[in-house]
């Protein structure tokens, strides 16, 4: 069993971490929905209050919408006026699809084989239970730190942070030194990530008597040839992309809607698509290496008329350094704690941490939790690991923070 390298005040403090506390805590956050539509986050932030006011712990609620609560909380020194570090994670989760999928109550909480299941048991609740504990920890222990810890609860991160991240940083509320993002990285320290974008394309062709296809152009026809070709040479110009901490870009057909009606050549197919940009890429580049590829389709192939469309603002990606002393320090924190050597990892999916990293401050992503059981049936996440990241946290406070005499 390896040996965790801390001082004698680090594992007393760690000590107090109580396992069970932390999996009922998750499991209370579970039971309350918060999944969107409606993205009603009231009583799973009710559920963070309780606990922090049971510790004495300072905290504010900031909406923009009601039913759509953020909460800050704030525990240190210098009283606060602008955090040294930042926790954040989001309490809202996506809809649990088909319930007669899910082996157990998606809602319930349920504890089995050593793991906590439910909708949010990874993405996100696992990580505001073990930020939000690690807070309570350091409360309840009375440790003096020379800078301040807040920790932000979120809702509406997964229907892009209107009400949330976004509008919180456009309030100025969200200012800092350093940031971690609690997302699923397996209790690795992730330092970049992929960012989302949005790019549709419509192919246009020609409406006529569904008897008679000969005489219209069927653009659902036209847009399953297309989406084979950019498949086929799109496809492998971005897997031969690559990142040091991240898988390489992709593009995603997501969802497509053609055609009026029954007994009508269809005249218009939108292919809604979900580009993955790693850290150098940007919207325009994403949307031209479509445009370039489908011009190509168009002049070899077949004549192809066609739309791109891309709306909303595209993010900065996170690309912290490996080598800034944040990281430094993280990653450090989480080998004393294993005793064991740890690699630094990247970001699959896109987090909230993207509205802060245009801010010029160091930013990792760390969780429990992988990153696949996000949005999957039978969502769960390990206790072991719900625990490991509470005694992380608590560490990385500590000494970030550094103990006042």
């Amino acid at each position: 069993m390896p040996e965790m390298n801390l001082n004698s005040f680090e594992k007393e403090v760690l000590s107090a971490i109580n396992a069970e506390e932390v999996a009922s805590f998750l499991q209370a956050l579970i039971q309350q929905r918060s999944d969107y539509p409606p993205g009603d986050c009231r009583g799973a932030v009710s559920v963070v209050a309780e606990i922090l006011s049971g510790a004495g712990i300072e905290f504010k609620i900031h909406s923009k919408q009601e039913h759509q609560p953020n909460l800050i909380a704030e525990f240190g020194g210098n009283e606060c006026k602008k955090s040294q570090l930042m926790y954040h994670a989001h309490i809202d989760t996506v809809p649990p699809g088909e319930l007669h999928r899910w082996s157990i109550d998606p809602f319930g909480g349920e504890i089995k084989d050593g793991n906590i299941y439910g909708r949010g048991a990874g993405d996100d609740k696992s990580s505001v239970a073990a930020q939000i504990m690690a807070l309570v920890t350091l409360a309840r222990a009375k440790v003096a730190l020379s800078g301040c810890l807040q920790v932000v609860v979120v809702s509406d991160e997964e229907f892009g942070g209107t009400n949330g991240t976004r509008w919180l940083h456009q309030q100025g509320k969200l200012k800092t030194e350093a940031l971690v993002v609690g997302e699923q990285t397996n209790n690795q320290v992730a330092i970049a990530e992929r960012v989302a974008c949005g790019i549709d394309i419509t192919v246009i062709g020609k409406s006529a008597h569904g008897a008679m296809p000969w005489e219209g152009e069927n653009a659902v026809l036209k847009a399953a040839r297309a989406i084979t070709y950019l498949h086929d040479h799109l496809f492998p110009q971005l897997e031969a992309r690559t990142h040091p901490y991240l898988p390489p870009p992709t593009l995603c057909f997501c969802k497509i809607d053609g055609g009026q009606q029954w007994g009508v050549v269809p005249e218009r197919c939108k292919i809604e698509t979900d580009r993955r940009l790693i850290p150098g890429e940007t919207r325009e580049m994403a949307m031209e290496e479509i445009r370039q590829a489908l011009d190509a389709y168009a002049a070899n192939i077949e004549p192809l008329n066609f739309e791109l469309f891309s709306t909303g603002e595209v993010a900065a990606n996170i690309d912290t350094p490996p080598d800034d002393p944040f990281v430094l320090d993280a990653n450090q924190a989480l080998e004393d704690l294993s005793g064991e050597k740890k690699t630094l990892t990247g970001y699959v999916q896109t987090s909230d941490g993207r509205w802060l990293a245009k801010d010029g401050v160091p930013i990792i992503i760390f969780g429990p939790s992988e990153p696949a059981v996000a949005h999957s049936t039978d969502e769960y996440v390990s206790i072991e690991q719900l625990y490991e990241a509470t005694q992380f946290l608590t560490l990385l406070a500590l000494r970030r923070l550094r103990i006042s005499s």
